[in-house]
């Protein structure tokens, strides 16, 4: 929620420097009771995340004239129900969100990149998102919450972690022609100097070029289309991820997802597709959701349903979810989410302390809490 502007005033001195710049500040708290039964293991209690990721974000933007712009945003994903999850250990709680382990809060761990936008349209470099995130987002309308599948129906790269970016990379959208534009996106394949026989030239590579060569890194490649105009809007990304020579990564591997929407009235139908498949067919997956919302008054009610078929084993994995948000301001939301995950075709990852997951696995996850975005 863009909503508290810091205009940077400056001094009378060098007053006109700075007047066209801004520092905005926005962000997400999201918390709440939360309920995961995992192949009859249990956990309930307090979690976070479980309609939204709590983030904080730093906007930057200055005027730079003739329709030129500096911009940067620096994300910062926390976890918002324990003060262990915020200190970088490695080590911490299992998470009750959308995580299946704590993942460690530093600042700065989401999105961070700084570029130019203008007429030509924009170019950032950084750790910037893929578009594949926003066709994701485009096709469903749960987020990366409870109810949304993330990292286990929807993934965001060929390795099946879901990264929504990549280190050392740097992205182009182009302007907006009757609804439409397109993204490039490029990170360079890197490896580490001691893995190769040319070590201590990667060594020498590693101190002089800041950090570039100091460790595994796929390369990556993504083309995307986006459309949005009146009651549609529709994304399509082709992300291409090279894993060879990567630590032990032997292929290529490519992620094709489409998203669209349509709003006709109070309410809106959603659709996904996404397939995933590897050079030499270690990896091969479809799958298909279709999710609608209805909006009544202050209430917004939210369902998906779907399945994704692995072409390797042949066998097919559904999701089910219901949610509902009760609005109570334009900021903050009372909500619901109910999610489950029928893994006949092992996509769900093994949660921390349980048997990992094999064939005719059903996982459950449960959210009752707030939002408040500021």
């Amino acid at each position: 929620m863009k909503k508290s502007l810091i205009a940077l005033a400056a001094v009378a001195a060098t007053g006109a420097a700075f007047a066209q710049s801004s520092v905005q500040i926005d962000g997400v708290m999201d918390a709440g009771y939360q309920a995961i039964n995992y192949k009859g293991g249990k956990v309930n209690g307090i979690g976070n995340n479980g309609s939204a990721t709590s983030q904080i974000n730093f906007r930057g933007t200055e005027d730079l004239g003739g329709g030129l712009k500096a911009n940067f945003r620096v994300e910062t994903d926390w976890n918002t129900v324990s003060n262990k999850g915020n200190t970088g250990s490695a080590s911490t709680p299992v998470v009750l969100g959308n995580e299946t382990v704590a993942a460690a809060s530093t600042f700065g761990n989401g999105e961070i990149r700084a570029g130019l936008a203008g007429g030509f349209g924009a170019i950032d470099a950084g750790a910037v998102n893929y578009n594949t995130l926003g066709t994701y987002l485009t096709g469903q309308p749960f987020g990366t919450a409870i109810g949304s599948g993330f990292r286990t129906f929807y993934v965001n790269d060929a390795q099946s972690t879901s990264q929504v970016r990549s280190d050392n990379s740097v992205k182009y959208t182009s302007p907006s022609f009757n609804g439409f534009n397109a993204s490039l996106y490029y990170a360079a394949k890197q490896t580490k100097a001691v893995d190769t026989v040319d070590g201590a030239a990667k060594a020498v590579k590693q101190t002089s070029f800041g950090g570039l060569g100091a460790y595994d890194m796929q390369g990556t490649t993504e083309v995307g289309v986006n459309y949005a105009n009146g009651p549609l809007a529709a994304s399509f990304s082709s992300l291409k991820q090279d894993f060879k020579d990567v630590g032990t990564g032997t292929t290529d591997q490519t992620v094709n997802t489409l998203g669209a929407n349509y709003a006709f009235g109070d309410a809106k139908v959603f659709l996904w597709n996404q397939s995933i498949k590897a050079d030499d067919n270690t990896q091969n997956s479809a799958g298909t959701t279709v999710s609608a919302t209805y909006t009544m008054g202050a209430t917004v009610l939210m369902a998906q349903a779907g399945s994704v078929k692995n072409k390797v084993s042949g066998k097919t994995s559904n999701i089910a979810a219901v949610g509902a948000d009760y609005n109570l301001s334009k900021t903050t939301a009372l909500y619901g989410r109910y999610e489950s995950i029928k893994d006949n075709g092992s996509l769900v990852s093994s949660l921390s302390g349980f048997t990992a997951a094999t064939d005719n696995v059903t996982r459950t996850r449960l959210g009752l809490g707030i939002r408040t975005a500021f």
